[in-house]
């Protein structure tokens, strides 16, 4: 017949708590710590046994001002510290002493409030009798009760009743690995991977969560009623660490990495090696170090004296003994980076899916871990590459013809623009600030394509401009460093436009003199000085009446009917304004209603609403959306709050590095650029785009990657930094063949369509090397 440990009172079979004192029995106890009985004495007699429970050492005094309602038992009696049926405040009732070790006594409790069991775990009084240990305890509660996993005990809280100060757990109704190792020995090569799986899983959570645990072991590892793993004592091993910098060790020698047993710094690699030393005894039935002593396990991890696990069981999967042995390499960067990368190196089965199954959203390091492998061979790889460059030179073959315009060089165009300027007598002397550059007429070239049957290259569609003002001409628009030529718009007084067409024939002219109030000598406009700059003959020409209002300012116009020989003869009407004798205004209409000059456009009425329309469809409600779905998912623990910063540095330099190719230098030089970095456009144009991604990226992420997370294998992997991994490289090549291809296919197209004389194909200058940078 059984007799309880505790008060050695006669139990029947299948009892899980004494009758008599209320404990629980050998079979059930759920300990959040390792269980020490508490029938044990106070020194281990074999000399080994202290590596393999906390050692930590602490004060046994009681701290000054310290009281309790009920006084306890002894520390070392039965029952601990509280006798069964004591109440803690007016919410807790001790049931039984669970276990005591080095960072406190562990206790079944009744919550009275709610009616559940709960496991309460009272501080050591060095811990409740000093507000930094305190302090420092709490932070370490505050970021272990975040974590909530199916494999991870959950903390609930801290608090401080009768003078003691405790946390409460979950309470779990089962028996702890170490325990049910020595009663069962080693399980099946099936239930060990489910168990080493389950135990992967909880600590990745948990390191997730920055929580490291520092005390792993199969004593801190509970089996569930279910047969579920549940790792325990996070938030605690961190305190012992900081008492034994007063009491000189801390933690369970026979489970430490050797960098923590030698003092030095704990990381995620720390644990995995833990991890490492319990899946060893978890697949062999036995433990990697038995050394009597912590300087033999010293000596031990020094001379690598590791026996592999294959050694001890001869049909162990070779995957495990890899993974396992891996995880106790000496040199921490030599361990595996995480427990995902532990889990996705154990046999059978799929991490990925089975998170998937359990109805959560897989981390982002879990992802990067998966299984997916990439690989191409070296005759693909190369035929990738030579695809590539094919597809870029068949497009640039193709669509070629759009950039081939026969014009003057730009330095003849911009000489010409200024002296034209200087003869219309508008401006005494041209004004000092002026920008340049080339266009298109993209309205014209969409009427040329859709009523004409000849092949349209576009080479009379583009025209040169040249841009005056008496103060530096800067582009309001936020995307763009560079003035265009109707960016700013042509408001002030003193500012002037001039288009010339490829050969240098004036097509577009407006100027706002600087005081168009002063009378000049001679009002009469010469009209012959713009119709010659524009290569017209004037015997050619027929008066006509104005189709285009004239700006507010000429005090005189005049318009003439022509055809363009160089333009397939077309009908056009020409006229131009003039205010005080000095020209001021020039422009090109066809019969068909649309200028072949932008600068009309700035006579065509506002498009303020539709503006309004796309900012708020495009701008607006997407910003809305990524800051709401955003904190939704940075509030559940979803978003992936790394990636999301990479990716916001990312774009912010590469914006940054586009100001400083595009930033036009002014009379400041490179001075102009610097301050456009420190507080201009540049960089806030550069702030606008990486925090909009940085919201977009934790708002879309997370949901992609619960419903199509192997999408997101290789990009995580890219982002995380391993630049080099197999599946990376595959998808990128595969990548830039398909934008190349799709660039020549595009191109294709258009070539085809203007062979056979189609009309309305769109334009895809500048598409294909868009569909390579997006």
């Amino acid at each position: 017949m059984p007799f309880c440990t505790q008060c050695a009172h006669a139990l029947t079979e299948g009892t899980r708590f004494c009758p008599g004192c209320g404990a629980a029995t050998t079979e059930t106890r759920a300990a959040l710590t390792h269980p020490v009985p508490a029938s044990a004495p106070a020194a281990p007699t074999d000399p080994a046994a202290d590596l393999t429970r906390d050692v930590t050492r602490t004060s046994p005094e009681r701290p000054e001002g310290a009281h309790t309602s009920a006084p306890p038992s002894s520390a070392g009696g039965v029952h601990g510290r509280f006798e069964p049926g004591t109440r803690i405040g007016n919410r807790y009732r001790v049931v039984a002493l669970l276990g005591r070790g080095g960072m406190g006594e562990v206790y079944r409790a009744d919550d009275l409030e709610l009616g559940q069991s709960v496991a309460l775990k009272f501080l050591p009084q060095a811990v409740a009798g000093s507000s930094a240990e305190l302090a420092r305890f709490r932070s370490e509660v505050r970021v272990a009760r975040q974590i909530a996993h199916a494999n991870v005990c959950r903390v609930y809280d801290i608090g401080e009743a009768d003078g003691h100060v405790f946390i409460s757990m979950e309470y779990i109704d089962g028996e702890d690995l170490a325990s049910v190792l020595r009663r069962m020995g080693r399980p099946s090569a099936d239930k060990a991977v489910e168990i080493a799986r389950q135990i992967c899983f909880g600590l990745a959570a948990a390191h997730e969560a920055g929580m490291l645990h520092r005390d792993l072991k199969p004593a801190n590892i509970m089996i569930d009623g279910r047969g579920r793993a549940r790792i325990t004592d996070f938030g605690l091993a961190g305190l012992a660490d900081e008492l034994a910098k007063e009491s000189g060790f801390a933690g369970t020698p026979a489970y430490m990495a050797p960098e923590q047993l030698s003092g030095g710094r704990v990381s995620v690699r720390s644990d995995i090696y833990a991890l490492g030393l319990v899946l060893y005894e978890i697949f062999t039935g036995k433990r990697v170090f038995s050394a009597k002593n912590v300087a033999e396990i010293k000596q031990m991890h020094d001379s690598s004296s590791l026996t592999s696990p294959s050694e001890l069981v001869r049909d162990l999967d070779p995957a495990v003994d890899r993974i396992i042995t891996h995880c106790l390499e000496s040199d921490p960067e030599l361990r595996p980076a995480s427990a995902y990368a532990v889990l996705g190196a154990l046999p059978g089965g799929d991490p990925l899916a089975a998170a998937l199954a359990a109805g959560e959203t897989p981390s982002p390091e879990l992802v990067a871990n998966a299984g997916d492998k990439g690989s191409l061979t070296p005759l693909v790889a190369i035929g990738c590459v030579v695809a590539g460059l094919l597809g870029i030179a068949l497009w640039a073959g193709l669509m070629g013809p759009e950039f081939r315009v026969a014009t003057q060089p730009a330095q003849v165009l911009s000489v010409r623009a200024t002296d034209i300027l200087g003869r219309t007598g508008s401006f005494g002397q041209v004004p000092a600030h002026t920008v340049e550059g080339f266009g298109q007429n993209g309205e014209y070239l969409k009427f040329l394509r859709e009523h004409t049957k000849e092949k349209v290259h576009g080479a009379n569609t583009f025209f040169f401009w040249r841009r005056w003002s008496p103060r530096t001409i800067e582009s309001p628009n936020i995307h763009s460093e560079n003035p265009g030529v109707n960016d700013p718009p042509l408001l002030a007084a003193g500012q002037a436009t001039v288009l010339l067409d490829p050969a240098g024939r004036l097509i577009g002219l407006e100027a706002i003199p600087a005081d168009s109030t002063k009378p000049v000598p001679g009002s009469t406009p010469h009209w012959g000085v713009v119709l010659e700059a524009a290569g017209l003959d004037t015997a050619a020409l027929t008066p006509a009446a104005l189709v285009r209002p004239v700006p507010a300012t000429c005090d005189s116009a005049a318009a003439w009917s022509t055809r363009l020989p160089w333009a397939r003869n077309e009908p056009v009407v020409v006229q131009a304004g003039a205010s005080r004798g000095r020209l001021v205004q020039f422009t090109m209409v066809h019969d068909w209603g649309r200028s072949t000059s932008p600068v009309d456009s700035l006579n065509v009425e506002s498009t303020a609403p539709i503006e309004w329309v796309n900012f708020l469809v495009f701008s607006l409600l997407p910003l809305a959306a990524s800051v709401y779905f955003g904190a939704r998912n940075l509030k559940s623990g979803r978003g992936d709050r790394r990636g999301a910063t990479r990716i916001a540095v990312f774009v912010f330099f590469m914006n940054i590095l586009e100001s400083a190719f595009t930033t036009r230098l002014s009379e400041d030089g490179l001075l102009s650029v610097g301050a456009d970095w420190v507080y201009g456009r540049g960089l806030g144009h550069s702030l606008i785009h990486s925090v909009s991604m940085w919201f977009a990226y934790v708002a879309l992420e997370p949901y992609i990657r619960k419903l199509w997370p192997r999408m997101l294998v290789s990009w995580t992997r890219l982002i995380s930094g391993r630049l080099r991994d197999p599946l990376v490289g595959r998808d990128l090549l595969i990548g830039g063949v398909a934008g190349t291809t799709m660039m020549a296919l595009g191109g294709l197209i258009v070539y085809a369509a203007r062979q056979f004389g189609f009309a309305g194909v769109p334009s895809v200058v500048g598409g294909g090397l868009q569909s390579l940078t997006s």
